[in-house]
């Protein structure tokens, strides 16, 4: 079995106790698709790999948002717009289109406009 011989029992409470145990090798060698334990040296160096990548892809994201930033600054690319709700949606007249003076129409459908009466001063 997976984990029992010389290195058995041991190895599994050294990788438990490792911050990142769940890595490729160990669990090759947990679920018995390898016949020896990862050694310290390839966890360490898989971790390093993994420290590495990390690392990588945060110098990556970096660069996108200060290329981002310039782009927005030199105009090239719009702003994100800014989507406003109003109302609350539980409210029954969310999302009904408002009412305005002006009669609207758009494809087979027609609203007429509201009318208000003149305020007399």
């Amino acid at each position: 079995g997976g984990l029992s011989g010389p290195s058995g029992w041991w190895w599994w409470l050294i990788l438990q106790s490792l911050s990142n145990w769940k890595a490729a090798y160990p669990q090759t060698w947990i679920r018995g698709r390898r016949k020896q334990a990862p050694s310290i040296k390839e966890l360490v160096r898989n971790q390093n790999y993994r420290e590495h990548i990390k690392g990588k892809a945060r110098e990556v994201e970096e660069r996108e948002l200060l290329l981002q930033a310039k782009e927005y600054e030199e105009g090239l690319v719009a702003w994100p717009a800014q989507t406003i709700a109003k109302g609350h949606a539980a409210a029954s007249s969310f999302g009904q289109p408002e009412t305005s003076e002006e009669p609207v129409s758009t494809a087979n459908t027609f609203q007429p406009g509201s009318w208000t009466p003149a305020v007399k001063k």
